[in-house]
């Protein structure tokens, strides 16, 4: 898949993610990342704020946090905010993160803003939405 196809599903799933947190009643970040598996410095990246960037409330950065679930994942090839796995500096450890690979190709999303189970159902869902898509333009 070239760039720029890459990145319209990015853009597309992204809407899918804030379609589907808006139905939850929710609001954050959402971030999608698209990567060759050859490479660890030709990121695509696409960002989606749903409603609002942070939380000054409780005090919460959701761009910062979201972004830095997608680097977790990437890093580790899995999910973010695995217990198990001993962070580097940068990450903060969240669950909300999800990894795939598709086609030869890592696929990072995030979404931040809820409770970790509802990050991680939307994350999953623009995964799910991208993968779908992807089909299509084979």
């Amino acid at each position: 898949m070239n760039k720029n196809t890459a990145r319209e599903l990015l853009v597309k799933a992204l809407d899918d993610m804030e379609a589907k947190a808006l139905e939850m009643k929710i609001q954050g970040v959402g971030v999608a990342c698209f990567l060759d598996k050859s490479s660890e410095v030709d990121w695509i990246g696409e960002m989606k704020v749903v409603e609002t960037p942070y939380n000054l409330k409780e005090g919460w950065n959701l761009v910062a946090i979201a972004w830095s679930k997608a680097g977790e994942v990437i890093a580790s090839c899995a999910n973010s905010g695995n217990p198990d796995r001993k962070k580097i500096m940068g990450e903060l450890g969240f669950v909300g993160g999800a990894y795939v690979e598709c086609n030869g190709n890592k696929l990072a999303f995030a979404f931040s803003g809820a409770t970790s189970e509802e990050d991680l159902e939307v994350a999953e869902y623009g995964i799910a939405k991208f993968m779908e898509y992807a089909k299509e333009v084979r």
